[in-house]
C-alpha cells in the first residue's frame, strides 16, 4: 500500500534531480558566456535580436554575472548535498553517508560540471542566446546580494594596476570582417583587403621575394654592347649589378640614369659611378618593418640574404604593396595563371603559389592549427620537404587532402604541379609535409 513516507521521499529525490539540472545550467552558462564572441553577439543585437540584447548585457556586466552564477551554483550544490544526506540517512542510516557523499560528488562533478562545460564550450553562441534572458533576470533579482559580495571581495583583496585588456581579439576581428562580408556591409574585395592588412605584419620578405634564379642582373665586367643588349632584352627600370657572382651584388643601376649618361657622353660609360647603394635585409625581416625603411630611404629594391650571407633574392616596394592590395599589373607584366582547372578535373598549379590558397581554391577544409602550421608556405616548399632528395618530374606525394604530382621542372627547380583531391573529405596533415609515392 502506498505510504505517505514513500511519496515524500520520491518527491525529495525528484527535487535532487531538478537541482542537478540547475547545476548543469549554471555550469554551462559560465562557460558559454566566457567563451562566446562578444562581437558576434553585438552584431546580432544590432539586428534587433532580443536574445542577443540580453546576452550582450550579460557579457558587458560579466563580473556581476559571475557573482550571480556562483551564488546560484553554491545554493544548488548545498541543497542537493543536504537532501541526499537526509534521504540516505533515513533509508540506510548514518553509516552510508560517507559513501553517498563520494557518489554524489562524482555525479555532480561529471554531470553538473564537466559535461555541461564541454558542451557549452563547443556551442557557446547558441547556448548564450538561449540562457541570456534567464541570466539577465537572475542578475537583476540577485543584484543587491551580488553587489554586497563584490564589495566585500574588493575590500579583502588588493587590486593591482595592470595593462588594460584588449576589448577585441584578433580572432574576433576576423569574425567581424566575415560577418560584415556575409551581410553585404563589405564587398568581398573590401573584406579581403582588411584581412590582408591584419596579416600584413606576419609576412616575411622570404615569402614574397623574387628568387635568385629569376634575378635579371648585370655583371660589372660586361662590355658596353652586352649591357645595352641586356637592357633592351629586359623590361626593368632598375637592375642589380654584381661582381662575378650574384652573391656579390655591389649596387642597383637605374636604367634611365644610365641611358641619359650614355646619350650625353656618346661613348662607353662606366656604370660603377652610376650605381645606387644596395640595401640588404635578412630573409626573416617582416615586410611591415621593411616598407617604412624603404620608403624613408627612397629605395625601390632590397637584396634579401640567407643565413650564410648569400643572395636569396630581391624584393621591391611593389612586391610588398601587392601583399596588401593584390596583384599590381603594368604593360610589361606577363599573365601567369597560378591555378588552372584542366579537362580531366585536375589542376595545374604554379610552384610559387601559396599552399593555403590552393586549399581554399579546391575547397579543402583545414583546422586553425593546420592554418597556423601552413602559414605562408609555398607549394614548392611543401614538395621539397616531402622528399629526401631533389624530386623529378612525375614524382608524387600526398598532403593536406591533396595528391600532388610534379608537372614541370627546370634543372632542379619545380615550375608547376598537377594537383587533385584525394578520397579524403578533409585535410589530413602528414608528417614531414607528406609522403612520396
Amino acid at each position: 500500500m502506498f505510504q505517505m513516507g514513500d511519496g515524500s521521499r520520491l518527491f525529495s529525490w525528484m527535487i535532487i534531480i531538478v537541482l542537478l539540472f540547475l547545476a548543469m545550467f549554471f555550469a554551462a552558462a559560465e562557460t558559454a558566456f566566457s567563451s562566446v564572441s562578444r562581437t558576434k553577439l553585438r552584431v546580432r543585437a544590432e539586428k534587433k535580436d532580443i536574445r542577443a540584447v540580453h546576452a550582450v548585457y550579460v557579457t558587458t556586466h560579466f563580473d556581476l554575472a559571475i557573482t550571480t552564477m556562483l551564488i546560484c551554483t553554491n545554493i544548488v550544490h548545498l541543497a542537493a548535498a543536504s537532501l541526499v544526506t537526509i534521504n540516505v540517512t533515513r533509508i540506510w542510516g548514518v553509516s552510508a553517508v560517507t559513501v553517498s557523499t563520494l557518489i554524489t560528488t562524482l555525479i555532480v562533478f561529471f554531470f553538473g560540471e564537466m559535461l555541461p562545460k564541454s558542451i557549452a564550450r563547443k556551442y557557446s553562441e547558441t547556448l548564450s542566446l538561449r540562457i541570456a534572458p534567464v541570466m539577465h533576470y537572475l542578475m537583476t533579482v540577485l543584484r543587491p546580494c551580488s553587489r554586497l559580495l563584490s564589495f566585500i571581495g574588493e575590500k579583502l583583496t588588493s587590486r593591482k594596476i595592470s595593462e588594460p585588456e584588449a576589448t577585441v581579439t584578433e580572432g574576433e576581428l576576423y569574425d567581424i570582417i566575415e560577418d560584415m562580408t556575409e551581410d553585404g556591409v563589405l564587398d568581398e574585395n573590401q573584406g579581403e583587403l582588411i584581412s590582408s592588412a591584419l596579416q600584413f605584419g606576419e609576412v616575411t620578405v622570404e615569402s614574397i621575394l623574387t628568387s635568385r634564379m629569376d634575378i635579371d642582373g648585370i655583371d660589372i665586367h660586361m662590355s658596353q654592347e652586352d649591357i645595352l643588349q641586356f637592357i633592351k632584352d629586359h623590361n626593368h627600370s632598375r637592375l642589380p649589378v654584381y661582381d662575378g657572382t650574384i652573391d656579390n651584388i655591389i649596387g642597383i643601376l637605374q636604367i634611365k640614369k644610365y641611358i641619359r649618361a650614355y646619350i650625353r657622353m656618346g661613348k662607353a660609360v662606366s656604370i660603377k659611378p652610376l650605381l645606387d647603394h644596395a640595401y640588404f635585409v635578412h630573409q626573416s625581416t617582416k615586410i611591415d618593418d621593411l616598407l617604412p625603411v624603404m620608403s624613408g630611404r627612397k629605395l625601390n629594391v632590397a637584396v634579401v640574404t640567407d643565413n650564410y650571407g648569400g643572395t636569396l633574392g630581391i624584393v621591391t616596394v611593389e612586391d610588398i604593396l601587392e601583399e596588401l592590395v593584390g596583384e599590381i599589373w603594368d604593360e610589361d607584366d606577363h599573365v601567369v595563371e597560378n591555378i588552372v582547372l584542366l579537362s580531366d578535373g585536375t589542376y595545374s598549379v604554379n610552384a610559387e603559389e601559396h599552399l593555403i590558397d590552393v586549399l581554399d581554391e579546391l575547397n579543402i577544409k583545414y583546422t586553425e592549427e593546420q592554418e597556423e602550421e601552413i602559414g605562408n608556405k609555398l607549394m614548392s616548399e611543401l614538395a621539397y620537404e616531402s622528399f629526401p632528395e631533389i624530386p623529378k618530374e612525375k614524382d608524387s606525394f600526398t598532403a593536406y587532402g591533396l595528391e600532388i604530382t610534379i608537372q614541370k621542372m627546370l634543372h632542379h627547380r619545380i615550375i608547376r604541379f598537377l594537383v587533385k583531391k584525394t578520397e579524403l573529405d578533409s585535410a589530413v596533415p602528414l608528417s614531414n609535409g607528406g609522403n612520396g609515392l
